[in-house]
């Protein structure tokens, strides 16, 4: 399926369901190595919205790239 077919609705639930188990992460190993719950809040606080706006909009330029999209109605061939 290209990238066009896909709604901005699509891409903006992906980026936020990857941006909740990416930020989760990010927090419990700034937690780890800090030791400090405060410091793993604050990267949540600031990481989840800053990269969850830098991938969307990284979707929505791809999608504008042709580059890697076949037709489906060719057959990909192995040579």
């Amino acid at each position: 399926m290209a990238m066009g077919m896909y709604t901005r609705e699509r891409v903006l639930a992906k980026t936020f369901a990857w941006r909740i188990i990416a930020t989760l992460t990010g927090a419990a190993v700034a937690g780890l190595l800090t030791g400090e719950i405060e410091t793993a809040g604050w990267f949540i606080v600031i990481e989840f919205p800053l990269k969850m706006g830098f991938y969307y909009v990284h979707e929505r330029v791809w999608e504008a790239v042709d580059w890697g999209v076949t037709d489906s109605a060719v057959p990909i061939t192995q040579e």
